[in-house]
């Protein structure tokens, strides 16, 4: 019996512990809700549009004359080496679509594997 009366008392104070608890999310929630809130009006929103279309143009450029540059650099490498060293050339390409061959079997491979 003293064991159902201890129990008894320490489910009481979990109650109380449970109420207060409970009371004091209500008084924070209420405190929350007195917070004006800020809606910005159109215009800021347009504006920000804006902002962040003219960043992904000056981007886009960037990058666009970046890899111009680069696949020119390649394009007059592949020139010249097939005008002075055309085995050399040849030998080149025959590598390159190997490798290329070889690491689509084994993605592809991969892929299905994963599924």
């Amino acid at each position: 019996m003293k064991k159902q009366k201890v129990v008894q008392l320490e489910n009481e104070h979990q109650n109380k512990h449970d109420l207060d608890a409970i009371h004091k999310l209500q008084e924070g929630l209420s405190k929350v809700d007195q917070f004006p809130i800020y809606t910005p009006d159109l215009q800021w929103f347009e504006q920000m549009v804006e902002v962040e279309m003219e960043k992904n143009r000056k981007n886009l450029r960037k990058e666009l004359s970046l890899f111009i540059m680069t696949a020119l650099m390649i394009l007059s490498g592949v020139i010249v080496s097939l005008y002075q060293m055309p085995t050399v050339f040849i030998l080149i390409q025959i590598i390159t679509t190997v490798f290329i061959a070889l690491y689509t079997m084994s993605r592809f491979s991969k892929k299905v594997k994963n599924q």
